[in-house]
């Protein structure tokens, strides 16, 4: 059963990483990208993986929902904020509640602001023919608006045996810009599995599962992302104060070239965390890197992470996540 199992990975991974040597053209054929940045520090600072992780606390609704049923804690909380590209700001707010037999369940909210952009239209021929003589300006000034998007979601996750759990997302999604909007129900769905050979653990995600939707008169398709994926420790076990752990990720997105992200994670003394990542496949990202810390407040746990990813062109961005357990 296990070699069984084993060679099944093997083979979806092979398939999935296989698309990388064809490098089509899909860019620009799926709306609602937002849904595709990252929303936990800890996953940017290893390379945007983590599907394999079992201590992610609530940051696991957006990483893979299958991770909340592993969570021991009774309530998990966290915050996420980022500056991303562009001068525009993400924020993410999750919760998970730990049922004992019956599972996890959780909500988040995630929020992205595109800012306040001018709002300009062409003169129409009669109104240029009124235009001073030697005035160069072709276009209105009709003031500003502002674009945006968000997400508000629940998460169920269960442990169906200890080594095996599942869990999924439901997701209503909304684009504005300007007067248009745009909206959807999407869904998440993942599992991990520990197989029993050293630390090793299998994880899999199936993100942004949904119907065409409209806007305006243009369809498109939700951004979809099959990732697979391994995780396991050099070093110590993940529950224990000192470990090295690894992570290796291979994405399949409906829009992009396939991919394949890979990521350390050290922890010290059950106190400072440092991270590193790299994206093979990514044309203008490539590394990154984090840090976190962990302090007791009030007999409460919590935990504070940061992460930086640099970018070719753009500007590098940092995000930074704050996470509790109650």
């Amino acid at each position: 059963m296990k070699k069984y199992l084993y060679r099944s990975v093997l083979v979806l991974l092979i398939a999935v990483t296989a698309g990388l040597a064809e490098q089509k053209e899909k860019t620009g054929t799926t709306g609602f990208v937002f849904l595709k940045i990252p929303a936990s520090a800890r996953q940017i600072g290893m390379g945007e993986t983590g599907i394999a992780l079992p201590n992610a606390g609530s940051d696991a609704i957006f990483v893979n929902p299958a991770l909340a049923s592993l969570i021991p804690q009774r309530n998990g909380v966290s915050f996420s904020y980022g500056d991303w590209y562009l001068d525009t700001q993400h924020q993410t707010f999750s919760y998970t509640r730990n049922m004992d037999l019956l599972g996890t369940l959780g909500f988040h909210i995630l929020n992205y602001n595109f800012g306040e952009m001018s709002k300009t239209r062409v003169f129409s021929s009669y109104e240029a023919d009124l235009i001073q003589e030697g005035d160069n300006n072709k276009y209105m000034d009709l003031g500003t608006f502002t674009a945006g998007a968000y997400s508000v979601g629940l998460t169920y996750a269960r442990q169906l045996t200890d080594k095996f759990s599942i869990g999924t997302n439901i997701k209503y999604v909304r684009e504005t810009i300007d007067i248009h909007a745009a909206d959807n129900m999407v869904a998440d769905i993942g599992f991990i599995f520990f197989t029993g050979f050293k630390s090793l653990r299998v994880g899999a995600y199936l993100q942004n599962f949904g119907l065409e939707t409209e806007y305006v008169t243009e369809t498109f398709k939700m951004p979809q992302t099959m990732t697979l994926g391994l995780s396991g420790e050099l070093l110590g076990s993940y529950d224990s104060p000192n470990y090295v752990s690894f992570t290796l990720e291979a994405k399949h997105p409906n829009d992009e070239s396939e991919k394949i992200h890979a990521g350390l994670e050290g922890l010290w003394n059950n106190l400072i965390t440092l991270r590193c990542g790299y994206k093979i496949g990514s044309d203008y990202e490539k590394f990154t890197l984090g840090m976190g810390i962990r302090f007791i407040y009030k007999m409460k746990k919590f935990q504070l992470d940061m992460a930086y990813m640099d970018h070719d062109y753009l500007l590098t961005t940092m995000r930074y996540t704050l996470s509790m357990e109650l």
